[in-house]
């Protein structure tokens, strides 16, 4: 399926990234609802420049007790 994308929202930007990262994922055909919804969340994210908010990795919670100091 070939999809073309008009615009520059930020909807229309992420969504063409998703696209790339699909590709480039082998993701095309064979992407599961959860891996589009959260895949086009990050990428949304990351054109409206809100990627600090994302715990992609899931340790943000560990670094930050790292940064305190035993009692």
């Amino acid at each position: 399926m070939k999809i073309e994308i008009e615009g520059d929202s930020d909807a229309a930007v992420a969504f063409a990234l998703l696209n790339m990262i699909a590709r480039g994922e082998g993701k095309e055909e064979g992407a599961d609802r959860g891996w589009v919804l959260s895949t086009f969340r990050e990428c949304l994210a990351a054109v409206r420049e809100d990627m600090f908010e994302l715990d992609l990795d899931g340790d943000d919670a560990e670094d930050d007790d790292e940064d305190e100091t035993p009692n």
